[in-house]
């Protein structure tokens, strides 16, 4: 057995080959579009494809708009159950206590239920692929064999330089779905602007805008560029949805300038990111210094 495994949560947004070659578990997060009720466990595993999660949301009204809801005890321990046949020690990198009640659900189930085992629950202050690189990050030094000490200590020290950049069509998603108040909404409400936010001290903060697309995608370009100099691990990740051109673009230059080999991770989001975001949205993570001149010039 191994001395940790490590476990996150379905907004994780890892890939199956990630999953699959650092052993890591993880707690399925529901999305419920009025009385129907869909699973992600990560952005390659789930009951609802984004396809499908786009067109469902251009047909939602008031009563069906998609929420999502956060794991039930008896799924956490369920996944905690299988986690413990990997190893004796878990920590468990969830969705921030800004957002979701589930790190505080995940304590209570290590607790009660647990209580001879050692689970650390870790809030990683992000979401989506903001969460998972910490994951990620923790389940390569678990498959390493590194002490639960050395990993935590580890996140402690990377957790303030994680990054988590959100590009969307407007705030109005962030807005019904209760993230962000009215007067935020409001900044992202001019024509042809496109909102930029990030996740900072586990609260969503709009950062800037770009006036059209092809301004965005000069600005994200620039902006990756930036990324590979001042990037501390070996990862970085571009995630979208229903965005393929511009983030692909991004990517691109990203690949044709990454010198010191950097795994440039790119793919589909999961659902989960689309309930709060809406219908198109990059997502990029990573963990280093950030300035956001790097993004508008």
């Amino acid at each position: 057995m191994r001395k940790v495994a490590i476990v996150t949560d379905g907004v994780c947004d890892l890939s199956q080959a990630i999953i699959d070659e650092y052993e890591i578990s993880t707690i399925p997060y529901r999305i419920f579009f009025g009385n129907e009720v869909y699973r992600i466990w990560h952005n390659e595993k789930s009951t609802l494809s984004v396809d499908e999660f786009v067109a469902k949301l251009a047909k939602s009204t008031k009563e069906t708009f998609p929420k999502t809801s956060m794991p039930s005890p008896g799924e956490i321990a369920g996944v905690f159950d299988e986690a413990l046949k990997i190893a004796d020690t878990l920590i468990v990198i969830l969705l921030s206590t800004g957002l979701s009640g589930v790190v505080q659900v995940a304590r209570t189930v290590a607790n009660t239920k647990y209580p001879d085992k050692d689970i650390t629950i870790f809030d990683s202050k992000h979401t989506m692929v903001g969460t998972g690189i910490q994951a990620l990050e923790a389940a390569k030094m678990a498959k390493e064999g590194k002490s639960k000490e050395e990993i935590l200590n580890r996140l402690e020290s990377i957790n303030p330089r994680v990054r988590t950049i959100l590009v969307m069509n407007d705030l109005d998603y962030l807005y019904k779905g209760g993230r962000i108040g009215r007067a935020k909404k409001l900044m992202g409400l001019a024509f042809n602007v496109i909102p930029v936010v990030q996740l900072k001290d586990a609260v969503i903060t709009p950062v800037g805008s770009f006036k059209g697309n092809k301004k965005l995608t000069e600005g994200l370009k620039t902006f990756g560029k930036k990324i590979l100099e001042h990037c501390e691990t070996n990862d970085v990740f571009i995630t979208h949805i229903n965005h393929h051109e511009t983030a692909q673009e991004v990517y691109n230059v990203m690949n044709e300038n990454n010198s010191n080999g950097i795994q440039i991770h790119y793919g589909l989001a999961g659902s989960i990111l689309g309930v709060y975001t809406g219908p198109k949205t990059i997502c990029i993570s990573y963990i280093g210094n950030w300035d956001e001149k790097w993004l508008f010039k």
